[in-house]
């Protein structure tokens, strides 16, 4: 175990995170901090689980005779197994270290994995995280056992060091209470999330392209609605409403589609399915796809309506909204080859 006193040597984010652990859980692990160490942890208990597999599946173990004198049980510290006479206060007391062993392992899991994300940060955030999001934090990340919501939930860990604020105690309940499939379809919708103004939405401006090249169905749109990370109707993004604005910005991960009003002559109505607060919060844990052939295919939506549209790159997003950027090449209505390949 490490203290505080002795973490001078460490990154602030990292201090910080330290800070964060001790005050949800009370102790700091030393294996928490470093990327070896954490994958050296995970490819050991992925090792030893596929050899208890085998173990189970060629014996059938592990076996419970409630009735008898002898259990089989699995230990949660080393991932042996043991047979042993056990009486039932003894059975009671196994199986309650065997829960407290888990949910502990889960803790350090995620905390190596925020310590990974916040290993290239040099500052953090002079404001602290909550002390009540901390303790719901750790409440609900303990009973966290795959290692796709693990990551999950220390990537939220980390962001909140980074930004307190970030994550609410709405999106913590949010995130506890979704499936890893939940997770996945949150993931391929996320990677396309576009922002204007103040909307984060995925563009459904033609939904056979969207099927046929992105594998995107309205069946998601419904997946997503339903547990409450999109709104889950059809929308209506109005641009060019008002009749004096000129050229309108949609921005995509790094990348930027810049659409100039051209000869557009009214209000132009763009489909989208729209991301609620939570399911904004929540993709920005996940990489955008930096997806051209997706914003070119959204271009010419715009070229049709008599728009001019010019695909860019991003160099660097400055105070106020205002947005550096470089162009890549204005839009056709003949899509480039990379419109059509796979994200």
């Amino acid at each position: 175990m490490i203290d505080i006193k002795d973490i001078a040597g460490l990154s602030k984010p990292l201090t910080r995170l330290i800070e964060v652990i001790s005050q949800g859980v009370g102790a700091v692990s030393a294996s928490y901090l470093t990327k070896k160490n954490a994958e050296a942890k995970a490819h050991e208990i992925r090792v030893i689980s596929d050899a208890l597999k085998d173990v189970a599946e060629q014996h059938h173990l592990p076996v419970v005779y409630r009735d008898g004198a002898i259990e089989l049980w699995q230990k949660p510290e080393d991932k042996t197994l043991s047979l042993e006479p056990a009486s039932h206060e003894d059975k009671a007391a196994l199986r309650l270290d065997y829960q407290e062993r888990k949910r502990q392992n889960n803790i350090e899991n995620i905390s190596s994995i925020a310590a990974i994300e916040l290993a290239e940060e040099h500052e953090v955030s002079d404001v602290k995280p909550d002390e009540d999001w901390v303790s719901r934090f750790f409440n609900f990340a303990q009973d966290v056992s795959s290692e796709q919501m693990q990551d999950l939930w220390g990537r939220i860990l980390a962001g909140e060091i980074k930004k307190p604020g970030t994550y609410s105690l709405r999106t913590l309940e949010f995130i506890r209470n979704i499936t890893k499939s939940d997770a996945s379809r949150l993931e391929h919708l996320g990677k396309l999330a576009t922002q204007f103004g103040g909307t984060t939405f995925v563009a459904m401006h033609d939904k056979n392209w969207m099927k046929q090249n992105r594998e995107i169905y309205p069946g998601h749109h419904f997946e997503i609605g339903e547990i409450g990370a999109m709104y889950p109707t059809d929308l209506n993004l109005r641009v060019f409403r008002d009749e004096e604005t000129q050229e309108e910005v949609f921005t995509s991960g790094a990348l930027m589609l810049l659409v100039k009003r051209g000869d557009v002559k009214r209000e132009i109505n763009l489909p989208m399915w729209k991301f609620t607060a939570v399911g904004r919060e929540l993709i920005e844990l996940i990489p955008n796809a930096n997806d051209e052939g997706y914003l070119e295919s959204l271009g010419r939506f715009f070229l049709e309506r008599k728009a001019v549209a010019t695909l860019a790159k991003i160099i660097e997003r400055l105070p106020g909204g205002q947005i550096r950027y470089e162009s890549i090449r204005e839009i056709s209505s003949h899509p480039s080859p990379e419109a059509t390949s796979d994200a």
